[in-house]
């Protein structure tokens, strides 16, 4: 019984770590952003934004809102 337990502990253990690597706060302490926009729907191309709207950012340690000055279909084009 008491090895039932362990593997059962371990298991358990195992799968919390695995849950914790998926945390968005995780991603956040990374150096990467989570972007928003009026609706709350994360943001996940420059296309679903533009020039001028405002977005709200969340980064690791707080969020922010932000006005947006441009957008760059792909990194290095402007």
């Amino acid at each position: 019984m008491a090895a039932g337990t362990t593997r059962h502990r371990q298991a358990r253990a195992s799968l919390a770590a695995q849950l914790e690597l998926l945390n968005p706060q995780r991603t956040l302490e990374r150096a990467h952003a989570i972007v928003v926009n009026e609706r709350g729907d994360i943001l996940r191309n420059p296309r679903q934004t533009k020039a001028g709207q405002q977005r709200d950012v969340t980064l690791a340690e707080g969020a922010a809102r932000i006005g947006v000055a441009s957008v760059q279909p792909k990194l290095g084009e402007m």
